[in-house]
Parts: structure tokens; C-alpha cells; sequence
């Protein structure tokens, strides 16, 4: 029986993709005894910090199980409280436990990082955390293990290079859900169990990484971890493989009623598409899905055949909409022009349509703010619209810019920052000019149905509305509430309003922008 004990950490988020993958690796691959706990939930614009009861419950559960390698994995707008929970752990237990860093944050800033923990570990970790216990379980030096920043109790760092990308995800195992190893603290308590195999929406990735090098994204800043040489940034698992997890999920999760592909955008050769639709409809066809897309990838024939295999929605990234905020400041290829199309595509398609967009920015011009206007207004089809706050993360391209323009400073950027904490989806209680706020609520009318566009029009021309953005504001909110509303009740009706949604995102003066 081998001896070494892990607990795998993920902060902020019951669905956390990493930490299930790696956990899965240690049991299946190594053999070890991996725990996996899930420390605080994320809610919608009003994320917590944990209170002093919840690090000791983490911290006493460390203790109890005599763990002896616990693994942190998270975000940038949670580097200050994986400080905090290392912090208590080594007060506690000092070298009897070690401390490895991952995700996002860890694998953009090891140099800040490394600093407050025993390990980092950069980029993806399932084949070095592995290799990480299986010498910890004999006893042998961890000094020089591709991809980990090791340090020693003297303060000597050993920064060892980053291997190459997996090139095969389908030799990796599934994601580990279900089973009572699986711990939740939130809201001062220890829950045992996992709280995902209660969900109706199953999430999944039939690919890893993205084609794209968006300025706003963590993507542009990976590329830059992983050069050419390194392997393909953008892999693909095959159908059959996606087709397994599945079949997994269904059996371990008896509620599921719909999936959800996460995959940054559903992009793939026209024979994967071919086949994935076939294989889904043929096993899973009364399971609706949903997935992620940009302008330039929609094909009217694709479409038309995903739609065949059960395809209900898109969530289409358009960000802005003037072609040159879309490439100067965001360094997209998308067009104006390809998201019209695609909008004509949905007139004969009828898929749910959620469309992405961008505010807040600084870099964009009072004509980037009408463009986009005018696009909404243009839009024929039925759509929602979620609307983002534009966050700066660690080495993203935008955050450079950002810098270099002396609009943002380090302080504004996300680790030092916690804007993600109550400003991640756009609310109407944050901090805005009465040009950015005008434009806000003109964005969160134009696609209700029941307000005339003739009437928006007039609102458009009204100096007198301009002049008092905050009136139209709160109009433009009681109208999102009657939108909601309706949504909410559609939700309850094919029984997608699940207690884990309203939790996450039942805030009225928060509420996100439907």
C-alpha cells in the first residue's frame, strides 16, 4: 500500500476542471489515496473571503487526515487567499506538510508565487505532479522535475524548464467526480460528498487550449509559456473518447438533463463534426448541448448539422463591435461582417444565441461605444446578451497595453487586484462615467422584445438621457428584471432553475444582464 497522502484544493468554484483531472491521475495512475476539496463557492459579483472558521475547518481536516503533499489550484483573483491558506497550514503543521501551487496564477507569476509556497507547479500538471509523489513515495529528490519551481526550506529556488504540451488527451484519464472523498467548506461548514453529481448541467472539454490569442484572455499569455517547439497549444480529443465521459457522467450523475461544452470554441475538422454528431445523437440525443463559438468559425452546413445532434445553444464571443477595437485593442480576428452573418444564419437555425461583450474599456473610443450600439440594434434574430467587465490579468496582452497607456497600474491588475470579486459579469453598481453608464443601459435594452426599437432610438437621440444616465439605468434594470423574470420561469418550467443557480447568481441590485 503506498504511503502518500494528497489533498487536492481548488478555490472558488465546485466545477474546477484541473484539480479533478489531477486527482484523478493520482488515483488511477498512481495508486495513491487523493482527496479533493472544494474551498468556497463562487457566487456571482459577490465573492467572499473566507472567514476564520473556514480556514481552520481546512486546516483541521489537514491535520485529521494526515495528509501529506495539499495542492492549491486557482485563478488570479484568488492569489491573496491561497496566501492565506498556506499561511495556516504551515503556522499548523509546518514541514510535516507540503504546499504546491497551480492553475492560472501560479503558472503566469511562479516568480511572485513561489515566494509563499513550497512548490509551483507551471503549466499542466498531470504527468510531473505524478512524478512529483511517486518520489516523495521513495524518497527521492524532487529538485528537478520538468515544470515545477521546487524550493528548499534554505530558500534555494530550482526553476526547472517547462516540458512539452500532452500531446494525446485521450490518454489521460477522465475527471474524478462522486464518491465521498470529496469535501466542501462554505458558509462556515464541512460537507462531505461532491456537490457536481447533484447538478442537471454536465460540463465538459472536447478539446484543450485555443486557436485563438484574444489580447483579454489567459490564452494569450499561455502561448507564451508554451512556444512552438513545445507541441500544439490547440488538441483536440477524439469522438470516442468524448463519447466515454459521457457515458460516465450519465451514470454518476442521475439528474443530468443537458451538457454544456466548455471548450474556449467548438472548432473542429469537418469528419470530427461528422462523427461527434452521428455518435451524440445516436447515444445521448435526448440530452440537449450548448457550446462556445466565435463569428469566424460559423458554417451554416456545420450548424445545420449540429443542430441535427441536439444542439440548442451558442454562447458566440463578438466583445465588441467596431472592427477596430476588435483587432487594435483586442486582437481578434473576428469581423462585424461575420457575426451579421451568422446572426442571418440563426434566422433559419432558431439556436439559443448568447452573445459576449466587452465594456468598461478605456482603450475604446466614444465611436467603439456607438458601433456596438448600432450592431445590437442591427441583430434580427432572438439573443441574450452577457455583458463582461473588462479584467486585467497577470500578462495578458490587453493588461501590456493597458500598462504602456498609463491607464492601469500593477495595482489594477488581477492578484493584486480583486475586481472578479464584485465586477466580473457587468452590474449597474460599479463605478462608471455618465458616457460609459448612457451606453450601458442603451446595450441592456436593445434586445427586449417587448421595448420597441423605435422607442431605444429615441432614447439613442435624447440629450436629455445622456444627461441622466442614472434614471435610464434604473429603467433599463426594472426592464432586465421582467426579462429575468420570464427567464427564470422558462428555467423552473424545463427544470433548469436548480438551487446551485440561485445561489450563484440571485442578486437583484447584481443581477447579471439577460
Amino acid at each position: 500500500m503506498k504511503l502518500t497522502r494528497c489533498l487536492m484544493v481548488g478555490l472558488y468554484g465546485i466545477e474546477n476542471s484541473g484539480v479533478r483531472h489531477l486527482t484523478s491521475m493520482l488515483k488511477q495512475r498512481g495508486g495513491y489515496r487523493a482527496d479533493l476539496m472544494f474551498f468556497k463557492d463562487w457566487r456571482h459579483n459577490r465573492v467572499e473571503w473566507p472567514t476564520e472558521d473556514e480556514y481552520g475547518l481546512l486546516v483541521d481536516l489537514i491535520e485529521r487526515e494526515g495528509y501529506h503533499l495539499v495542492g492549491l489550484s486557482f485563478g488570479s483573483p484568488y492569489y491573496r487567499v491561497g496566501i492565506e491558506v498556506t499561511k495556516r497550514i504551515k503556522e499548523r503543521l509546518g514541514d510535516k506538510v507540503l504546499v504546491i501551487w497551480g492553475g492560472l496564477h501560479p503558472t503566469l507569476t511562479p516568480e511572485h508565487c513561489i515566494h509563499h509556497t513550497d512548490i509551483v507547479c507551471v503549466g499542466e500538471g498531470e504527468y510531473p505532479l505524478l512524478e512529483l509523489v511517486n518520489r516523495l513515495e521513495d524518497g527521492r529528490s524532487i529538485n528537478d522535475i520538468s515544470n515545477m519551481w521546487v524550493r528548499e526550506p534554505n530558500g534555494t529556488i530550482h526553476r526547472n524548464a517547462v516540458k512539452e504540451l500532452v500531446t494525446s488527451l485521450d490518454d489521460l484519464t477522465f475527471r474524478e467526480f462522486g464518491g465521498d472523498d470529496k469535501f466542501l467548506i462554505d458558509n462556515n461548514m464541512l460537507t462531505r460528498g461532491d456537490p457536481l453529481v447533484h447538478h442537471r448541467e454536465y460540463r465538459i472539454f472536447a478539446s484543450r487550449g485555443c486557436p485563438y490569442k484574444c489580447a483579454y484572455c489567459y490564452n494569450s499569455s499561455l502561448r507564451a509559456i508554451f512556444p512552438e517547439g513545445k507541441g500544439n497549444y490547440h488538441r483536440r480529443r477524439s469522438v470516442d473518447n468524448v463519447m466515454a465521459e459521457l457515458r460516465l457522467a450519465r451514470q454518476k450523475m442521475p439528474n443530468m438533463a443537458w451538457v454544456k461544452f466548455d471548450d474556449d470554441t467548438f472548432v473542429f475538422p469537418k469528419k470530427w463534426l461528422q462523427e461527434f454528431a452521428e455518435k451524440y445523437k445516436a447515444e445521448f440525443g435526448d440530452l440537449p448541448w450548448d457550446c462556445m463559438m466565435t463569428p469566424d468559425v460559423a458554417r451554416i452546413e456545420n450548424l445545420r448539422l449540429l443542430k441535427d445532434a441536439g444542439l440548442r445553444g451558442v454562447q458566440m464571443g463578438i466583445e465588441a463591435g467596431s472592427d477596430r477595437e476588435q483587432k487594435e485593442v483586442y486582437d481578434r480576428t473576428s469581423t462585424v461582417a461575420q457575426i451579421l452573418a451568422f446572426d442571418e444564419m440563426n434566422l433559419e437555425l432558431g439556436l439559443d444565441v448568447k452573445y459576449d461583450v466587452i465594456i468598461d474599456n478605456p482603450l475604446a473610443y466614444t465611436s467603439d461605444k456607438d458601433a456596438l450600439f448600432q450592431l445590437l440594434m442591427d441583430l434580427k434574430s432572438p439573443y441574450k446578451i452577457y455583458l463582461y467587465s473588462l479584467t486585467l490579468y497577470p500578462k495578458s496582452s490587453v493588461t501590456e497595453k493597458m500598462l504602456t497607456a498609463g491607464y492601469a497600474t500593477e495595482s489594477d491588475v488581477e492578484g493584486f487586484a480583486t475586481k472578479s470579486f464584485r465586477q466580473f459579469r457587468v452590474s449597474v453598481d460599479w463605478q462608471r462615467s455618465n458616457e460609459d453608464k448612457f451606453y450601458l443601459a442603451l446595450y441592456m435594452l436593445v434586445n427586449k422584445q417587448f421595448i420597441s426599437r423605435d422607442f431605444i432610438w429615441k432614447i439613442y437621440k435624447s440629450d436629455f438621457w445622456r444627461k441622466h444616465p442614472d434614471l435610464l439605468l434604473e429603467f433599463a434594470q426594472g426592464a432586465n428584471l421582467v426579462r429575468m423574470t420570464g427567464i427564470a420561469a422558462e428555467m423552473a418550467f424545463r427544470g433548469e432553475l436548480s438551487l446551485q443557480k440561485v445561489r450563484e447568481y440571485g442578486n437583484i441590485r447584481k443581477m447579471i444582464n439577460q
